[in-house]
């Protein structure tokens, strides 16, 4: 009989949990407990609890546990696994008796992040005061959990994806230099960090914040850059019992490892911020939203704040992984319970020839000087839109804000009058001056104004022309640049090598501001032109203004209102190259990802046409030999002081006179080799700020012509047409 009857108690723990009485005492107290924890009726198992496992007092006692502890551990835990049900299989009572029941089973979590996780247990049930209680301990959760142990939740962090050109990484994620301390090998804590702290630039105090966190016998005390840890720091450092120094485990970081070099393009990055904390969630929301994962995102995290590491920020930072873990009181990892891999974020490659780049910005700064100067080049290729080079000048250390600037230094920063935060490639509005000429010359000969060999008819005396033909001229006459051996008669090929104002402003008054307007428009100048950095967008004239003949007449030779950005003006010229199609820029190449040694593309950008047929075939064989004719050494054109003898160089150059007193210009060169293979083809545009006066108008010829010339990085030896 007593083998039927434990036969009978045992098919009675098969059947569900709930809804059956048992026949013996110990095992329903048992099987209630169960149910309890699989309804997380936590506090109800915890009442259950033998005395050698509760503590019902608010002193700390070793290996017991309270009300409160019992239940956020439970809820802790299944919440980290995202466990949405518990189940049991297998329930066998191993041992009964009056005082003492034993209970062994199968327990299924139901996680949504690991699956489901089967653990065997056993526990053991015993009499106290006439009440069945449970002698628990944290091994019925995890077996491999005892007393002192907890479930961390711990962060993979995803690298952050290079930003490369030719290969070289000008923004890279590198490992820190950690200091850190073993606290297992410390004699004594107080004489410890008196000792290390005058080393490391830190306090007592906070010395012995870091060795509290230690974590598996590891404190990081304080972390570098690579190169801000001196050597002579370095040795006396680990001179220091318990004191190591890692490179590159502990932590990474965000590095520009040339500097200056590309900055205004690259943008840096930094820690997520907002001027509330309302503000700051908001931010990492999206964030996350942006990147679909809820999880990749905190406070702690780094962002792109400028340039292409904002703009690319998704591609870039990739997504985190995570781990779950027991983890003894130690800091042993004992056993994984669930984990992702991060995804590292994608590499950037940049179309940027970096020998080009880097001769680019040396010769702004061999050129400009002093706080009066600034500018813009941008470098590219008029057939694909490949920027080849683009630099804003002045520029500053990328790293300055990626390590954190001081308020000295940004104060520095914003207050230099050269401005030198200020992209000036894609965030500079300026009047574009007579470089605008070769495409109102354009405009004449679409619309059917002007022939190449009108001549022009007026009266002008002593450079200066008072139009009389458009009504009655109130406004002081037009001015044209006063020029040595200036080629006759007043047509458009010598008007256009000498960049004559007054024939150009008189090509605006004869085509009308309908005409005129509406053709420079089509060429995209109310328009933003797309780019892989947001790129400010031109006018034509200023909102509310009132188009007076003497407007359209300073529109037609680049002054009145129109102002644009230099990388859009640079694009706008391609179209004498592209047979009238205005290519659109682009400095990222591609995305690529790594997988073991291999790289992957995952996607790359290719030529866009952006304003197609803008010009037409037949003008453009009109104007081109006018373009070669500037720089030639045959005319006295405004561009003959070039001087590149390996190209035949078509340009146009322009001055642009800005401020109340006249006495600071805008100097433009726009040229592009003619002749040559698709490999070798270059458009080079140079925009400089600087004080009025002739010692002043070289300078641009001075860094277009390096950048045009035959042995310029980034030319190949083949130059057939």
């Amino acid at each position: 009989m007593k083998r039927v009857a434990a036969i009978i108690l045992i098919l009675s723990l098969l059947v569900p949990l709930t809804g059956c009485e048992e026949a013996e005492p110990g095992a329903t107290a048992c099987r209630r407990f169960l149910e309890y924890v699989q309804n997380a009726d936590y506090a109800s198992a915890y009442g259950m609890l033998a005395a050698s496992s509760r503590n019902d007092t608010a002193k700390s006692k070793e290996n017991r546990i309270t009300q409160q502890a019992f239940i956020d551990k439970y809820e802790s835990i299944f919440e980290a696994l995202d466990i949405v049900s518990v189940s049991y299989e297998d329930i066998t009572v191993t041992q009964e008796g009056e005082v003492l029941t034993a209970l062994s089973y199968t327990a299924v979590y139901r996680s949504v992040l690991a699956g489901d996780m089967r653990n065997n247990f056993k526990f053991t049930a015993v009499m106290e005061g006439g009440r069945w209680r449970i002698e628990w301990t944290p091994a019925l959760i995890f077996p491999e959990m005892t007393w002192g142990d907890t479930v961390r939740v711990a962060s993979i962090a995803a690298k952050r994806g290079e930003i490369l050109a030719d290969g070289h990484a000008l923004a890279a994620t590198v490992g820190a230099v950690s200091v850190y301390a073993a606290p297992s090998l410390i004699a004594d804590e107080s004489v410890f960090c008196a000792q290390v702290s005058p080393l490391l630039g830190l306090t007592v105090d906070e010395v012995k914040k870091a060795l509290s966190k230690a974590y598996n016998d590891v404190a990081v005390l304080k972390t570098y850059y690579s190169d801000e840890l001196l050597s002579s720091a370095r040795e006396q450092l680990l001179s220091v019992r318990g004191v190591g120094i890692d490179e590159g485990n502990f932590k990474v970081q965000r590095e520009y490892p040339y500097g200056d070099l590309l900055a205004h393009t690259l943008g840096y990055v930094g820690p997520v911020s907002a001027d509330s904390a309302e503000e700051l969630q908001a931010l990492l929301d999206d964030l996350n939203e942006r990147i679909g994962d809820e999880s990749t995102y905190n406070v702690d995290s780094v962002v792109g704040k400028l340039g292409l590491e904002k703009q690319y920020e998704t591609e870039l930072h990739g997504k985190n992984g995570e781990e779950i873990f027991i983890s003894s009181a130690g800091g042993e990892k004992k056993r994984v319970l669930y984990k992702k891999d991060a995804e590292n974020g994608l590499d950037i490659e940049l179309t940027i020839n970096i020998e080009l780049q880097r001769r680019a910005q040396e010769l702004m700064e061999l050129v400009l000087y002093g706080e009066t100067t600034a500018g813009a080049v941008v470098v590219l290729n008029p057939l694909t839109g490949e920027i080849q080079a683009v630099a804003s000048y002045p520029t500053y250390d990328l790293n300055l804000f990626a390590r954190g600037i001081s308020a000295k230094n940004y104060d520095a920063l914003q207050n230099n009058p050269a401005k030198p935060l200020i992209n000036r490639v894609t965030q500079g509005l300026y009047p574009p001056g007579s470089v605008l000429k070769a495409f109102t010359a354009a405009a004449a000969l679409e619309t059917n104004t002007l022939t190449d060999t009108y001549i022009f008819p007026g009266d002008i005396e002593d450079d200066y022309w008072t139009p009389t033909e458009y009504g009655t001229w109130i406004w002081p006459p037009i001015k044209r640049a006063q020029m040595n051996n200036r080629a006759a008669p007043l047509n458009m090929h010598n008007a256009v090598i000498n960049s004559d104002n007054i024939y150009f402003a008189n090509a605006a008054l004869l085509m009308g501001e309908d005409k005129f307007f509406s053709y420079i428009r089509s060429l995209g100048m109310e328009e933003s032109i797309p780019f892989d950095i947001n790129v400010a967008k031109p006018q034509l004239v200023n909102e509310n203004t009132e188009i007076t003949p003497k407007l359209l007449a300073d529109s037609g030779y680049g002054q009145g209102e129109i102002l644009v950005t230099p990388l859009q003006l640079a694009s706008m010229f391609s179209l004498f190259c592209n047979g009238g199609d205005i290519v659109q820029p682009r400095i990222v190449k591609g995305f690529y990802e790594e997988e073991g040694i291999r790289i992957n593309t995952v996607r790359e950008s290719e030529t866009t046409v952006w304003k197609e047929n803008a010009v037409s075939d037949a003008v453009i064989s009109t104007l081109l030999p006018m373009l070669k004719d500037v720089t030639s050494r045959a005319y006295n054109g405004t561009g003959h002081a070039l001087r590149v003898s390996d190209y035949e160089i078509a340009a146009k150059t322009g001055t642009a006179e800005i401020g109340n007193d006249k006495s600071r210009e805008i100097s433009w060169f726009a040229g592009f080799r003619t002749g040559v293979n698709a490999e070798n083809a270059r458009l080079v545009l140079v925009m400089l700020e600087v004080p009025s006066g002739t010692e002043y108008s070289s300078l641009k010829f001075d860094i277009a012509r390096q950048l045009l010339k035959k042995d310029s990085p980034g030319t190949v030896q083949d130059d057939g047409a």
